[in-house]
């Protein structure tokens, strides 16, 4: 093998085609790396120092090109470049390069030129916490025209140079115009003097690559906790039709029962087809589960299963609540939101970034196995929320998590036990389960039932997950922006610069998708790159291929590839089949299951550094390790990421496994197979492809024999050929998809070029007046879709990506990038075909930057409302008074300054609009102590609306709701009044507590004699205390937020209060809801319907369901929970409690005792 590697480099005789003596910096480059430049790489070189036009394309002077992997572009071509486009100060070199490889570049290049050579090179970075003052941004304009001066080289990465271009327009924004402007100053200085090189242009031009600046206030998604609520019942009815739907549609979808069933079984769409069938009976459960009007039924079906209505033909029958229902199930199902979420795979397409810096727990992009995108989200809220649930589901929680979860179970809940309940009835019973069954056995500082039994057995739970999401995920991250400001690789590659860019990479397969004032132009001499790779891989040697079975685990592929003969000693998992364990523990399992006497080492990646696993599973360092100098007695592993850009020396006879994935490109398939060097010599691959590969390449086989007749005799076994066919319609399938995602970035670029028409990039020193910057701020702004009525609401038709972006092309005023336009329709005519597709993007990814403020201010909401001045207290002479028994009686309604009717308490609350204030109960007051709690204006009550704890009984007609502090006074000045009366005497006056019901059973004491101030202990026969009636207390159970009811009675009273009429019902109740006379939330609008149904004591006139679901959620910190009585009346339309005996401490109570006489 050595005399090979001798042989090639005798045969490389040096400068042939150069003259050292012209260029010396190339030829001290050689000394200092102790190399001979190759006559390809200076043909590649010049090529890229001066392109080599064609007739076609020559008014496109920024190329790209493409060179085989391993050929010396990073190594050798770019700092050739460097050094030979710096060669006067005329021109400063930026090198731009991948955001990881950054540091290695930097260290590469600082190695190569500054010795000898004695060239700087500069790192340039932005972000947009990086705010930079006016002081700052002179001196980065110093320093670059410095290293002009000096020809030093600028080494930067693509989010760096869109960043400074974004923050350049948001300090516009920010109306810091003099930053601004020294930023603009420097851009347009740039397009003038910068000559870029891109390294791996086709990942930095990439059409998924964007990057977004946030703008504004951030505000919860529409629809707030109703979206992922949601998503977590549809996701439910998922796993509950999974199974069937697996059995019907056995090769388009991959299924693997769970074990528990708590959790979610792993299910995956392999295609839409039974994605449909899936839709269907979702809707019909979801629907059936509200329990609509047959009339309504088929109508609300065919609105969230199909995209061809607007939501203007339901406004007017159903409330503004149910409206977003529909919406959101329409987004999940025919705007298929869902399909999108079902058919990506876990820690392959999407996960949760487990690096602490990024700071986010929702689903973010992943680039390859176990690799998420940095800094980057989905676009779309209800894809990531689905893709942050299924993630959870699969993931499981930490114990950190979990004990999250249990804490604030027991600190914050008012129910903590039914809650529990719930969800250890979801786990099989056990003798595990036995000892944790009961809310009441958990001790969180055991130790030993914490780790080994209560976190284990429900780290999978769906209920659990869902609760930590509800609650620490979501109501921090679900959220959106008004506006954002985009940057994409069409501002990398403008054609408004002076200097021309250039770039190489190892593929071309992307030049479709590049911004059209950039192009492919090889090397005639490289045209035949793919040819060559192709034919290595067609031959006869690499004809090898064996397919999985579904939901085949690490350990019995790696058993299938260890008894396969000839021996394989490499694993390319460009498929990334391999993802149920670790690199680490797949190195370790292959080595166990190895011949010992052939292999020593197990070689693989552990966070992009390279590892070696021994005999004594010792695991060190390869390059120090005995294994770097004995290759034939090692097995490797590469996973998905590390398939691209790794260089080993295989030793000869070397035999990989190349492994085959869903959606596997041309690309990534050759950049895998390419890792062996001597790929037609020495080495050789095999293919092992997963079972829904298998099925796709056998169909496409099949469809490809009846196409062509003349085959008909030929064999199912599944060739090169066949493999290679299916590559390129995956690489056709992906290229069609970024059409749509390349032309609306081509919108926002060609939005700035429209921004910016007042700036002319020529004129050096131009000066730029703040009206200026303000106008291309505010024209470069575009706007979020934030409602869900735009995003779901508006009828849509499938169209071709050419349709959809002319429409968005007149709807967007621009007027200045006609060329532009041209050309971006001309690609879309030639390349987008007839095939068409719903408007919206949702596989969108957004790599995002968010200003520090906002963070910042994101934490700080959480934790606390802002600060306030409360108000002194003060006591009236009027509260005083109520306290005289045997004066004349007080007229409340008299004595508006210290008495208000009781919706008066909602004053300058955000839902006092919507409480009805004239259909309260006209005997319940509040005083003007009780409502005035803060005294800063401007500021909403909502956050210190004041708990009802204390009222005043007042001569056994009027329930007068006090303040502490006046409390506090009554309370002692009844207690004398109470020491002086007569024996048997009873106070018509009294000070009671009214707990609101928020748990089962719990006594809210207001009518319990012993309780109220003063206490009313009464001999027999003696007069009684009066009793608060059940049509009083249904008033303030909605005015406390209560939750639980004592019995049907409170609950048929609180439903006839609020005019409604929830399930289950009578027939004639049923009759009347198919009727139309009761909506699908329960309520019933008309009085004359309110007689004829003998609801009774009705206090509302319209529809106060909202109002009290925003009082509920006020009063106990959260919404009122499905499972509580008045939760499942306002959320489902259903009686929480359909017989309840009433309990022992009812039995005390007056209200119910028939023998209980009036004072």
């Amino acid at each position: 093998e050595k005399w090979e590697d001798f042989e090639k480099e005798i045969l490389n005789v040096p400068h042939t085609n150069w003259t050292p003596s012209e260029h010396v910096p190339w030829l001290i480059l050689e000394l200092e790396m102790n190399i001979t430049i190759r006559e390809m790489q200076v043909q590649v070189a010049r090529h890229m120092i001066q392109p080599i036009l064609n007739e076609n394309n020559s008014s496109v002077r920024n190329i790209v090109m493409q060179m085989n992997m391993g050929e010396g572009k990073t190594s050798v071509i770019l700092p050739m470049l460097a050094l030979s486009l710096c060669s006067s100060s005329s021109s400063l070199v930026r090198i731009i390069v991948l955001k990881a490889l950054f540091p290695m570049n930097y260290q590469s290049l600082r190695y190569k030129l500054g010795g000898l050579l004695n060239r700087r090179v500069i790192p340039f970075a932005c972000r947009r916490d990086m705010n930079f003052s006016h002081v700052q941004v002179n001196q980065i304009f110093e320093r670059l025209k410095q290293g002009l001066h000096n020809l030093d080289i600028v080494l930067t990465s693509p989010e760096d140079i869109l960043s400074f271009d974004l923050l350049t327009i948001d300090k516009c924004r920010r109306n810091e115009f003099d930053v601004g402007r020294s930023m603009l100053l420097i851009q347009n200085w740039m397009k003038t003097f910068v000559r870029d090189v891109l390294d791996e242009s086709d990942e930095i031009l990439h059409v998924k690559y964007q990057l977004i600046y946030s703008i504004g206030r951030q505000q919860q998604v529409d629809g707030g906790v109703e979206r992922w609520k949601t998503i977590q019942y549809v996701l439910n009815l998922v796993k509950e039709h999974a199974a069937n739907i697996a059995q019907q549609y056995n090769d388009d979808v991959f299924y693997k029962e769970s074990e528990h069933q708590s959790r979610f079984p792993e299910f995956r769409l392999v295609n839409h087809r039974p994605f449909l069938e899936l839709c269907r009976r979702i809707a019909n459960d979801w629907t059936n589960q509200k329990s609509y009007r047959q009339l309504d039924q088929q109508l609300i079906l065919s609105f969230i299963l199909n995209t061809n209505s607007s939501v203007n033909s339901l406004v007017d029958q159903f409330p503004h609540n149910t409206i977003q229902l529909f919406l959101i199930m329409r987004g999940l199902l025919s705007s298929e939101v869902l399909f999108v979420g079902l058919k990506k795979r876990y820690r392959v397409n999407f996960g949760v970034n487990e690096n602490t810096k990024f700071n986010r727990l929702m689903a973010v992009p992943f680039r390859a196995k176990d690799v998420a995108a940095e800094n980057t989200e989905f676009g779309h809220p209800d894809v990531a929320i689905v893709l942050t649930h299924i993630a959870y589901y699969y993931k499981g929680l930490t114990d950190t998590q979990m004990y999250q979860c249990f804490d604030r179970l027991s600190q914050n809940e008012s129910d903590p036990e039914m809650i529990y309940d719930q969800w250890i009835s979801l786990e099989e019973e056990n003798d595990t389960i036995s000892s944790i069954k009961q809310w009441k056995r958990i001790n969180l500082k055991d130790y030993q039932q914490r780790t080994q039994l209560l976190f284990p057995t429900l780290r999978y739970n769906m209920l659990v997950i869902n609760y930590f999401l509800n609650h620490f995920v979501f109501p921090l991250e679900a959220k959106q922006f008004p506006h954002k400001l985009i940057a994409s690789a069409w501002d990398l590659s403008s054609s408004s610069r002076e200097k021309i860019i250039t770039g190489f990479s190892g593929t071309n397969d992307t030049q479709l998708l590049l911004p059209v004032h950039i192009r492919q132009c090889d090397l005639p001499e490289l045209q035949k790159t793919d040819a060559i790779v192709l034919n290595n891989l067609l031959r006869p040697e690499n004809d090898y291929y064996q397919y999985l079975l579904i939901s085949a685990s690490f350990d019995k592929i790696l058993k299938q590839i260890v008894i396969n003969k000839p021996k394989i000693q490499v694993i390319l998992d460009v498929g990334a089949l391999f993802v149920d364990g670790t690199n680490r523990q797949i190195a370790v399992k292959w080595l166990d299951l190895s011949d010992k006497t052939q292999i020593d080492y197990a070689v693989y990646f552990e966070s992009d550094s390279i590892f070696v696993c021994d005999r004594q599973y010792q695991h060190h360092a390869f390059l120090t390790s005995p294994a770097s100098e004995r290759i034939d007695r090692c097995v490797f592993y590469l996973d998905e990421i590390h398939t691209r850009g790794t260089d080993f020396k295989f030793s000869n006879e070397f035999r990989a496994a190349v492994t085959l994935g869903n959606g596997l490109t041309k690309d990534r398939l050759v950049q895998a197979c390419m890792r062996m060097r001597k790929l037609g010599k020495h080495h050789w691959l095999s293919f092992w492809s997963s079972n829904e590969v298998h099925q796709q390449i056998r169909t496409m086989k099949k469809n490809s024999i009846s196409l062509n007749q003349k085959e008909k005799s030929m064999d199912d076994r599944i060739t090169l050929t066949d493999i290679l066919r299916w590559v390129y319609e995956n690489t056709q399938q992906i290229t069609w998809d970024g059409l749509h995602l390349w032309a609306t970035q081509s919108l926002s670029f060609q939005r700035k070029i429209t921004a910016f028409r007042n700036i002319n990039w020529k004129e050096r020193g131009t000066l730029y007046t703040d009206t200026i910057l303000e106008n291309i701020a505010r024209e470069c702004l575009e706007d979020e879709v934030l409602e869900l009525k735009s995003m779901y609401g508006v009828s849509k038709t499938f169209q071709t990506i050419f349709e959809i972006y002319s429409a968005r092309y007149k709807h967007s005023n621009i007027f200045s990038s006609v060329e532009i336009h041209e050309a971006v329709s001309k690609r879309l005519c030639d390349y987008g075909g007839s095939k068409k597709l719903l408007t919206q993007l949702l596989d969108e990814e957004q790599q995002r930057e968010l200003e520090r403020e906002q963070e910042l201010e994101e934490e700080r909401q959480q934790k606390r409302p802002s600060y306030v001045r409360p108000y002194e207290p003060q006591l009236h002479d009027e509260i005083k008074a109520l306290c005289n028994m045997y004066g004349p009686k007080l007229d409340l309604s008299k004595l508006t300054s210290v008495f208000c009717p009781i919706a008066d308490a909602f004053l300058n609350t955000t839902f006092y609009h919507e409480c009805q204030p004239r259909c309260w109960q006209q005997n319940l007051w509040v005083t003007d102590e009780f409502k005035r709690v803060i005294q800063t204006r401007g500021e909403s009550l909502d956050p210190f609306l004041r708990p009802t704890r204390w009222t005043v009984i007042y001569r056994n007609e009027h329930i007068i709701f006090v303040s502490p502090f006046e409390a506090n006074w009554i309370m002692g000045r009844l207690h004398n009044l109470y020491r002086s009366q007569s024996p048997g005497e009873l106070l018509t006056t009294t000070l009671r507590l009214l707990l609101p019901r928020t748990r089962p059973n719990q006594s809210i004491i207001v009518n319990t004699p012993t309780l109220t101030i003063p206490p009313s202990i009464a001999p027999d026969f003696g007069p009684v205390m009066f009793p608060i009636p059940t049509e009083w207390l249904a008033v303030l159970f909605i005015f406390n937020g209560s939750l639980y009811f004592e019995s049907t009675d409170e609950q048929t009273v609180y439903c006839h209060c609020l005019s409604v009429c929830p399930k289950p019902r009578t027939e004639i109740e049923e009759d009347a809801f198919e009727k139309g006379w009761i909506t699908i939330d329960g309520f019933v609008e008309r009085s004359d319907h309110r007689d004829l149904l003998q609801l009774q004591q009705c206090r509302f006139h319209a529809n106060p369901l909202a109002f009290i679901r925003k009082l509920v959620e006020n009063r106990n910190n959260t919404q009122a929970p499905l499972i509580s009585h008045v939760g499942s009346i306002l959320i489902n339309a259903v009686k929480g409690i359909t017989s309840v005996k009433r309990k022992a401490y009812e039995q005390t109570s007056f209200s119910a005792n028939k023998n209980q006489r009036k004072p």
